[in-house]
């Protein structure tokens, strides 16, 4: 799981750090941009009814569940008609709907205080609503709880007056007249069970935005953003982008990793040709050494004479997988040709100092023998194999019928001629996918090297091409993983340009 995490940070990095960058600095700037707001409190403290006064005890008065007491407190607060009261004491063209959109009603704890808690943009605003919300609630109490007792008065009242002649002045005149004077006491001393026992002072700074606060959050929903983002992106993407998804989706072994690096982006087609191009050292050489021993190592029991480089599409870096291998065999001494199959790409003749065009086309169309066609690329004395050279065969001019040549007897012969002179004849394809003109060198060659560019070759172009090697004939030694990225320190290099010849 953490495995899977690290890949899909490190493959969509940049989709992560883009939401983890954006959302704070947009929400910081949101935020930044809001109006300040000051908010004042005031704390309510309800009080038990004066049974004594009403001629009752506790005990008379039965159980009373503290929770359900405090939750009806709490909505009593809340009503409507307590923002009605509050907006009318107020006055100043507030509404009822104002004053409950800047208040909050909050109990403290288990006990039996309630905070209440005003927001506005003006500090005095906050406190004058507070304080009226308070005294707006013990006024609708008080008015409700008198309400109540003055009901209870005309019943005793009438209770009074209903007494027979011979009852006046008895045991139940006395009791009714007793608990009309302790209703009318109750009555003149209620307070709706309620009293403002904190007032609410002006704030002296303002309560929000919460800048700091909305910046801190923003930054932990980017992250969680950017990591959706990255692990979608990651999910609907098809490319392969490891050397293991490249083993599953071909089912060949990985002969080489071939780096990302500058150095092989100047190994271009006339740099190879006219005999400038670097010399390859450190990984850039390691690499298609590996390739080198590997081919050897993979294949002991069957003769390899000749090998195909081809990738399912463009841009996987064949051509220079292609041109690393010859050098890297004519370096150290192996009796190596490489011959450009992809006769599409331009007759380089006059640059290499030629007075007629040569190459591969030249050959198969009758015009030159392959003697005359073929390039020999000194390797200079800088370079760790001396005076060693390598043969190459160029394309040519451009034919009006490649496929017809590349599928012709002449071509065949060629080919024979070619492994007969050289250890090894490396041809390098154009992408089979793309045109059919290699097409028919597949079965004809001893085996097949593929190039996919990780990061770049689509799933489902490496599993139509390998299903369309089949269908041909052909045998696939390996495949190489070119443009591959590894740990800073690795033996190979991450942040080096992509090479995509």
């Amino acid at each position: 799981m953490l495995e899977q995490i690290v890949r899909i940070l490190r493959n969509r990095k940049l989709v992560f750090l883009q939401a983890l960058v954006l959302v704070p600095l947009i929400v910081g700037i949101v935020s930044a941009r809001q109006p300040k707001e000051y908010t004042a409190k005031a704390n309510l403290l309800f009080r038990p009814p004066p049974t004594a006064l009403l001629g009752t005890s506790a005990a008379d008065s039965g159980f009373v569940d503290p929770t359900r007491e405090a939750a009806t407190n709490d909505a009593l607060v809340s009503l409507g008609t307590v923002a009605e009261l509050t907006a009318r004491r107020l006055g100043r063209g507030i509404t009822a709907g104002e004053v409950r959109d800047s208040v909050e009603v909050s109990a403290s704890g288990d006990s039996n205080i309630v905070e209440i808690a005003a927001t506005t943009r003006s500090p005095t605003l906050s406190a004058s609503m507070a304080n009226a919300y308070g005294e707006a609630y013990i006024d609708f109490r008080r008015n409700a709880e008198r309400a109540q007792l003055q009901e209870a008065i005309q019943l005793v009242e009438r209770s009074l007056a209903r007494l027979a002649p011979n009852q006046l002045g008895g045991v139940q005149e006395r009791a009714l007249r007793n608990r009309l004077d302790n209703l009318r006491l109750a009555q003149a001393l209620q307070t709706g069970e309620a009293e403002l026992v904190q007032r609410a002072s002006r704030p002296t700074s303002p309560s929000g935005p919460h800048t700091k606060r909305n910046v801190l959050l923003g930054v932990v929903l980017g992250g969680v953003l950017g990591f959706g983002l990255a692990a979608l992106f990651e999910r609907v993407d098809r490319r392969i982008k490891t050397v293991d998804q490249l083993e599953q989706v071909y089912g060949l072994p990985v002969l080489a990793r071939v780096p990302r690096t500058g150095a092989l982006a100047g190994l271009g087609r006339r740099a190879l040709l006219d005999g400038t191009g670097a010399p390859l050292r450190g990984a850039d050489s390691e690499a298609f050494r590996a390739l080198r021993a590997n081919l050897r190592y993979f294949n002991v029991d069957r003769p390899l004479s000749s090998i195909l480089i081809a990738s399912p599409t463009p841009g996987d870096g064949k051509s220079t997988v292609a041109r690393g291998l010859a050098l890297a065999m004519a370096e150290m001494g192996d009796n190596v040709v490489l011959v450009e199959t992809d006769l599409h790409k331009g007759d380089l003749s006059s640059d290499l100092g030629g007075d007629e065009p040569r190459g591969l086309s030249s050959v198969l169309a009758g015009h030159r023998d392959i003697d005359d066609a073929l390039v020999e690329v000194p390797l200079g004395p800088d370079r760790m194999a001396g005076s060693r050279r390598l043969s190459v065969l160029p394309s040519g001019p451009v034919p009006p019928n490649p496929s017809e040549l590349l599928d012709s007897d002449r071509m065949r012969t060629v080919i024979e001629e070619l492994e007969d002179r050289f250890e090894l004849v490396i041809f390098d394809s154009p992408p089979i996918s793309v045109v059919s003109d290699a097409v028919s060198l597949v079965p004809q060659v001893s085996g097949i090297v593929i190039v996919s560019g990780l990061g770049q070759t689509r799933r489902d172009a490496a599993v139509d091409f390998r299903k369309q090697l089949n269908l041909l004939g052909g045998y696939a030694l390996g495949v190489v993983a070119n443009l591959a990225p590894v740990e800073r320190g690795g033996y190979y290099y991450r942040n080096s340009p992509a090479l995509r010849a």
